[in-house]
């Protein structure tokens, strides 16, 4: 399967209906009792990456948005740096098996498994385009994840990584896992060659240092979260130039890196 834009398959807001409808049996607090009902259940889909021909990895994920977290996965590990390092991308979720037939080298560069994401993308001198927000433009922006996180509201079970810019929600991305979230946001920035430098990355999810790591390597200059970061998460974030902020929540939020890029 060829790796196409998918820009309008993925839109811009959560996948309400992406769960399954099982009977579930639930006590009631008020009743003290035990009774039948219907409940949405989030999905979940066992995969195993192959990449030329070798074992990459093996994990579970959100059965959507498979090519994009297939090429996240490969672009957060250093083995692509866009779309085009891709030659062939097949998926077969009944097996479970992801298969990716990478390009040969460019000139100039190593073997496709050498290649290595920039340690700092956005280090605080970089020449990147000045992205600034204010403190209204970030509580509602935190506010989207609230009002639009649909399918979590309807299970409870996936976190969302959303791309956005001044005119509202580019991609909303959504999986179980929140690595995987912001792997499949990854994705479909280089299915779409989106240019992520003058973006927010919105993310639901606490922040340690990994998904720090992770936003360094996708380039996002601002990341707005409702969750916690960790002493690592904002050392990492420092380094890398990036504006963390966190517990996001009532109008309310605390900036932990890069301040200058929140002004009243």
């Amino acid at each position: 399967m060829a790796c196409a834009p998918v820009m309008e398959r993925t839109g811009s807001g959560s996948k309400e209906a992406a769960c399954v409808r099982m009977s579930v049996r639930r006590f009631d607090g008020s009743t003290q009792r035990f009774v039948e009902r219907p409940d949405a259940v989030i999905q979940e889909t066992c995969l195993s990456l192959w990449v030329d021909g070798a074992l990459c990895c093996e994990t579970t994920c959100s059965p959507w948005d498979v090519e994009e977290l297939v090429v996240g996965v490969l672009f957060m590990r250093g083995a692509i740096d866009r779309a085009e390092d891709i030659r062939r991308l097949e998926v077969d979720l009944e097996k479970g098996v992801a298969s990716v037939l990478l390009a040969p080298p460019r000139a100039g560069e190593g073997a496709a498994g050498d290649r290595r994401a920039s340690a700092a993308r956005f280090a605080p001198d970089a020449a990147a385009p000045v992205t600034t927000l204010s403190p209204s433009e970030v509580n509602e922006r935190i506010q989207l994840l609230e009002d639009r996180s649909l399918l979590f509201k309807r299970t409870g079970g996936v976190h969302s990584a959303v791309l956005a810019d001044e005119r509202g929600v580019l991609a909303w991305l959504e999986d179980i896992g929140r690595h995987s979230a912001l792997d499949k946001l990854a994705g479909w920035c280089l299915l779409n060659k989106v240019d992520v430098a003058d973006k927010i990355l919105l993310f639901t999810g606490r922040v340690p240092r990994e998904i720090v790591v992770k936003a360094v390597r996708l380039g996002c200059p601002i990341v707005l979260s409702p969750g916690a970061p960790t002493d690592l998460s904002i050392r990492l974030a420092e380094r890398g130039g990036i504006t963390l902020v966190g517990f996001g929540k009532g109008g309310s939020f605390n900036v932990y890196s890069h301040p200058e890029r929140i002004v009243a």
